[in-house]
């Protein structure tokens, strides 16, 4: 995607749709009435087959394709791929109990981390009124040894595996698992694993905002960066279209874990919700996540019999309404 960093947007043509893509045209038609400024690239084949960057980031300067935002619950997919890629290396099984990481959490033996995968766990979520379990001057460890502490002390809200209900707690206590099994920190475990051998150069946590790294310079997330911890696993990615393009590619085409733990990645767990292991199911016949993080929107998708990716990156809209507006380009993209 290099060289497109000069150009609004870019409406790149194929033969079967010629160079005014229906995507791009929605796009536009939302900007117009001020309902969406951000990134949006789509591949086809190998090929890209529209590109937008409109806008304007926190630091003052211009949206690229290049640009990185925060990713929000698309977060999630690497994490539930981290632990996939310990099952595959015989470090651990999804039908582990809590009770082998947790010897101190009572509700432990009821729960597997299939159950937190699968947003099948009964693990209560943080709410407004437990909003001093984490602390904006604390570090990551405190934070995150905080939230279990409260956890671990919190009745289930259903018997595992019974029903479905969304909670970033569920990957939070994945990450820490991954820091367990793995001996490295989170953010190591992922960057050696995923993003460096992905060539995933403008991808980066959150957490590490503070100390710099090369790939957040002049950027500015005063929205996100507050409460170490809180996003861990769940919602603590910082990235770009291009890096997310590369990863749904690698992670659905065998190169990031074994194609039996991506079928378990994909496997509907949840007929009412079509929900897997950290993605959703049934997307225009694809897979994917919506992510939501103060004022920013994303969105990840892959269809492995169109060979087709979407990627769809915002700081303007309304989070609670990117599964809508992700149904639309997805209309759009298959026109």
């Amino acid at each position: 995607m290099r060289g497109n960093e000069n150009h609004e947007e870019s409406i790149i043509g194929n033969s079967r749709r010629g160079v005014d893509h229906d995507l791009i045209r929605g796009v536009r038609n939302r900007k117009e009435e001020n309902e969406f400024e951000g990134v949006v690239y789509a591949v086809e084949n190998g090929k890209p087959v529209a590109s937008y960057a409109k806008g304007t980031l926190e630091n003052g300067k211009e949206i690229t394709l290049d640009s990185p935002m925060p990713l929000g619950s698309v977060s999630k997919q690497f994490c539930a791929a981290a632990i996939m890629l310990l099952q595959d290396q015989g470090k651990l099984s999804v039908s582990d109990t809590l009770d082998k990481y947790y010897s101190d959490y009572a509700e432990g033996k009821k729960l597997s981390l299939h159950n937190l995968l699968s947003m099948r766990s009964g693990i209560p979520e943080l709410t407004e009124e437990n909003s001093d379990v984490v602390k904006e001057d604390a570090t990551e460890e405190e934070n995150v040894a905080s939230i279990k502490k409260w956890l671990f002390s919190q009745p289930l809200m259903f018997e595992p595996d019974s029903e479905f209900v969304y909670t970033n707690t569920n990957f939070l206590l994945l990450a820490d698992i991954v820091e367990q099994v793995s001996g490295k920190k989170y953010v190591d475990f992922l960057r050696e694993n995923f993003f460096e051998p992905l060539g995933m150069t403008h991808t980066g946590f959150i957490i590490e905002l503070g100390s710099s790294p090369s790939w957040a310079q002049g950027n500015i997330y005063k929205q996100v960066d507050t409460q170490p911890g809180l996003t861990k696993g769940a919602g603590d990615l910082i990235s770009n279209a291009a890096d997310v393009t590369a990863w749904i590619n690698a992670l659905s085409s065998g190169k990031v874990i074994s194609a039996e733990a991506y079928k378990a990645m994909t496997t509907d767990y949840s007929p009412e919700e079509h929900y897997g292991y950290g993605l959703y199911l049934q997307l225009d016949g694809g897979v994917g996540h919506y992510g939501a993080i103060q004022i920013y929107s994303a969105f990840d998708y892959v269809n492995t019999d169109k060979k087709q990716t979407l990627v769809v990156l915002s700081n303007s809209v309304y989070p609670p309404s990117i599964a809508g507006l992700a149904a639309d380009f997805l209309t759009d993209l298959n026109a």
